[in-house]
């Protein structure tokens, strides 16, 4: 047996393939999968309810680093001007490509065949979370709208407040002179 490099415990093996059944590498693995399970959890909790924000470079330019493909890859979808949150992280979980690797990942290292599942994201999973994001991203421009209306209300009647006191101004300083609307 030659060395075996094992990327989960980030050391080099001389027992050959025959490291991951050692405990200590099954304890890792558990940490691991732990950690990326949060990940997912969080992620799996805007399948069915997707957030849409507006771009903030400091938060949705964020990566997250996919075990199973060893690999990073983007956490949000962002177009510049807005953001589904976990869009990356759900779209990457349910390539094909993901999915080749997780089974990899999974035979190369004797995880636990029953969680294998939590880290794949299916087609009709997918479909329902672009139907949620189409919904949420028509609300959320929907409120943008509301705002912008709002915002210009506010500034017509400022300017109206500004031009009648302009205007008393004018007629106590010089009662002659009229402003034209």
């Amino acid at each position: 047996m030659g060395p075996f490099y094992c990327a989960v415990c980030r050391q080099t093996s001389f027992a050959g393939k025959a490291h991951v059944y050692e405990k200590t590498h099954q304890n890792k693995l558990k940490a691991v999968l732990g950690k990326f399970m949060d990940k997912v959890k969080e992620a799996r909790r805007t399948l069915r309810s997707p957030q849409v924000e507006k771009f903030d470079c400091t938060k949705h330019e964020s990566n997250f680093w996919c075990y199973c493909c060893g690999a990073e890859v983007q956490k949000h979808i962002t177009n510049g001007n807005l953001t589904v949150l976990h869009g990356g992280l759900l779209e990457h979980m349910a390539s094909p490509e993901h999915r080749k690797n997780t089974n990899k990942f999974w035979w190369e290292n004797k995880a636990d065949s029953k969680l294998k599942e939590k880290f794949l994201v299916t087609e009709e999973e997918t479909d329902r979370f672009k139907t949620e994001v189409a919904k949420a991203l028509e609300n959320f421009e929907e409120k943008e709208d509301e705002f912008i209306k709002q915002q210009a209300a506010r500034i017509r009647t400022l300017e109206q407040e500004r031009h009648e006191i302009l205007q008393a101004l004018v007629e106590v300083g010089f009662p002659r002179m009229h402003l034209n609307s």
